[in-house]
């Protein structure tokens, strides 16, 4: 998994190793590991923050199944906070 931007402060690392065959079970294991991006990846009903990009590979979740989405061994998940402004 790769963090980028902020998740990358939060967590004190750019870069996490997990196994997971889900991307939501790749979440949560990044979360163990780092428990500080609980809240910046979750809010408090457990639903993903909107302001969170997540990209299996180069293809955006919300595109695919969501945090149901599938990974394969090699595959990559980036965590991407979203910039907005006027």
């Amino acid at each position: 998994m790769l963090l980028r931007g902020a998740y990358r402060d939060f967590a004190g690392r750019s870069r996490l190793n997990v196994e997971a065959t889900t991307v939501g079970e790749a979440l949560e294991r990044a979360i163990e590991a780092c428990p500080a991006l609980r809240e910046r990846v979750r809010d408090e009903h457990g639903r993903l923050r909107e302001h969170l990009n997540i990209f299996a590979n180069d293809e955006d979740i919300r595109r695919l199944n969501g945090e149901r989405t599938a990974l394969r061994e090699g595959d990559i998940v980036h965590l991407i906070p979203a910039i907005s402004g006027g």
